[in-house]
């Protein structure tokens, strides 16, 4: 029957049976240029038993890609999504879903139910984050720990692990957390210990590993502050003694009102390492509170910081600030005699006698940010006339980025040759502390092009945000290497949200490409983990002019190509270069990657080609749609055009 037809038969009998006609167009057939859907369903689910009869279990089903479920509980059925069943008496037994999609495809999992009496015991899912150990024998040791609205998937390391083949790997950057939610009895103590090691190489390190509330919440955390104010339990650990060397860790909590919390980890500034989660009823009674403060110093006076408690169940609290002055303040602010290395310590105590403690070392450095601009001489385009812009700086270094450098306020240098030239200001404070603050100077009479942060190497302080320059939506600001946010560079020259959406739509919801350490040449790279993640950077080149292009990539898997495009428009989807990579109109020229598979990290390929624009503005535009999960990854690096 086709479509206009079916419309016909709906319509006229919709008085009778609306929802047939609904269900009529449920799993048409996709209209022309759609996605083909090849994701097959996968089946999981939980189970808790319920407080009035343990042999009453709660469901909880997981699995994703599926729209009916067919659940078989040995002694009955249900088709519901999130069944509860009650079971003839205590036993184990054997519960089966099948998951199905609309086009008929199916996913069948087999898990033993324990039904016993006494209090539930919670279920970690791949709590050692190995390979292939979810109930339906296949995960990448991760998937059980994601949720894109806190942060990135965690990463996965071979080395140091404490238990088995992996572990769970959070960079120093930020940008990763770990989640999951976990059944659970409400108003049950629990203990949950965990395994962790980091390094030794920064001044803030910590993980904080919390239990949050999803039941009281109602519903899985979305933002960052929710989960903080929902915070039953927590611990801060940032024992760096010896990095090579795992720690054990235990975090006590009540589950409260909830019968489904949500087990969620973040670090500082520190590459950290955790393994081996596990949970088991605690002992009865009252739980240890939870010692947690963030320190922020002052913008007017830098021996001051105030310290924000961010503690849970704490009545009482006692302060020592590393000086020999103590407060018992909620949250106090505290001004130092000198500048020095203090240790401060927070002990809270709660309301049934019991206390935690967490210590953070203090730096006091007395602060400085590198700013400057500059202006080329009207008389000769190879001087560069330099004026500082730093805030308090005692001391100033220039690289003018052609081995040339001078100490001083305000510097004048003419370059030898025409060219791109990177220069640096190194400001230093009264303490010492430094800032640094670049900035690309361009010396030609002609027409340069300029690729913004080809070599994904311009911000160390939060390296994500080297991705920016290449996202096809910036961020409206950035953190600089000083640790500042500052408004983005990139944001007002593009801003392409249409493709963004439609990436979105047909492929994942992030498009933007990684930052990696493991770049060309030791240096950083970017990455594309998935099939959505896209290189996107408006550039500025004289029309009619020939121009060579060169990117060095690594692809991880035989058969992963990656795609590169120079475009002279910014396009709203990618119908078009789908149909005809290097024939579309908005195509000036096409590159296919075929030849970079190397597992070797440090072995990359460079590709070059040459192109004509013909317009004034292009797009470099960069894929790799066979690059789907960590497995089969690519690396790219040192984007030039010249």
């Amino acid at each position: 029957m086709d479509r206009a037809t079916k419309l016909f038969f709906c319509l006229a009998i919709m008085a009778i049976a609306l929802n047939s006609c609904q269900d009529s167009f449920k799993y048409d057939l996709p209209d022309a240029n759609s996605k083909v859907d090849t994701i097959l369903p996968s089946a999981n689910f939980s189970y808790a038993s319920t407080l009035d009869d343990f042999k009453t279990i709660k469901f909880t089903n997981l699995s994703t890609e599926s729209t009916t479920f067919a659940w078989d509980f040995g002694t009955g059925t249900s088709s519901e999504q999130d069944p509860t069943f009650t079971f003839p008496g205590e036993g184990t037994y054997p519960v089966t879903l099948t998951a199905s999609d609309g086009r008929g495809e199916s996913g069948t999992i087999t898990i033993d139910v324990e039904v016993v009496e006494g209090p539930f015991q919670p279920i970690i899912l791949e709590p050692g984050f190995e390979d292939n150990t979810l109930p339906s024998g296949d995960g990448d040791g991760r998937d059980s720990w994601r949720n894109n609205d806190l942060g990135g998937v965690i990463q996965i390391t071979g080395s140091p692990v404490t238990f088995g083949l992996q572990g769970a790997k959070l960079p120093s950057d930020q940008s990763r957390i770990g989640y999951q939610e976990i059944a659970v009895e409400p108003e049950t103590n629990y203990d949950l210990r965990f395994w962790y090691t980091m390094l030794d190489n920064s001044a803030d390190p910590f993980v904080t590993v919390s239990i949050l509330g999803v039941t009281d919440f109602g519903g899985t955390f979305t933002t960052t502050q929710d989960a903080l104010d929902n915070t039953l339990g927590s611990v801060t650990v940032n024992d760096t003694s010896d990095p090579s060397e795992y720690l054990e860790q235990k975090l006590s909590f009540n589950s409260g009102n909830n019968d489904v919390v949500a087990i969620y980890f973040f670090n500082g500034p520190v590459e950290a390492r955790l393994d081996d989660f596990t949970i088991e009823v605690g002992a009865a009674g009252a739980v240890p509170p939870s010692a947690g403060f963030e320190i922020a110093q002052s913008a007017v006076d830098f021996l001051e910081y105030t310290f924000t408690n961010t503690s849970t169940d704490g009545e009482s609290f006692m302060w020592d600030f590393g000086d020999g002055n103590t407060s018992t303040e909620e949250s106090p602010t505290h001004v130092y005699a000198e500048p020095d290395v203090y240790t401060v310590t927070l002990e809270v105590t709660s309301a049934s006698g019991l206390s935690a403690t967490l210590s953070k070392p203090v730096d006091i450095q007395a602060p400085v940010t590198a700013d400057f601009t500059f202006e080329i001489d009207a008389n000769n385009y190879k001087t560069v006339h330099f004026m500082d812009a730093s805030v308090g700086a005692v001391e100033l270094l220039w690289d003018f980025g052609d081995e040339f450098q001078f100490t001083g306020m305000n510097p004048s240098h003419t370059y030898a040759e025409d060219g791109i030239y990177t220069v640096t200001l190194t400001a230093y404070s009264l303490t010492g502390k430094m800032s640094e603050q670049t900035a690309m100077v361009v010396i030609a009479q002609g027409f340069i092009v300029q690729v913004l942060n080809g070599t994904f190497d311009e911000y160390t302080n939060n390296t994500g945000d080297n991705a920016d320059a290449w996202d096809m939506t910036p961020n409206s600001t950035v953190v600089d290497n000083n640790g500042n946010t500052i408004p983005s560079p990139y944001d007002p020259l593009w801003d392409n949200t249409d493709l963004n959406a439609y990436i979105d739509a047909t492929y994942c919801t992030n498009e933007q490409p990684g930052s990696t350490s493991s770049g060309n040449n030791g240096t950083r790279g970017a990455k594309f983990s998935n099939s959505c993640r896209r290189l996107y950077q408006v550039v500025s080149v004289e029309q009619g002019t020939e121009y060579t292009f060169s990117i060095d990539t690594r692809s991880e898997a035989m058969g992963v190509n990656t795609e590169v495009f120079i475009l002279n428009t910014e396009i709203s989807d990618e119908l078009g270069i789908d149909a005809n990579p290097s024939g579309d109109a908005a195509v000036d020229a096409y590159f296919n990657i075929t030849n970079d598979f190397n597992t070797d990290s440090g072995v990359f390929v460079t590709s070059t080609f040459t192109f004509t624009p013909s317009t004034p503005s292009i797009v470099i535009y960069v894929r790799s749609l066979n690059a789907v999960d960590s497995s089969n990854e690519v690396f790219l690096d040192n984007v030039v055009i010249e």
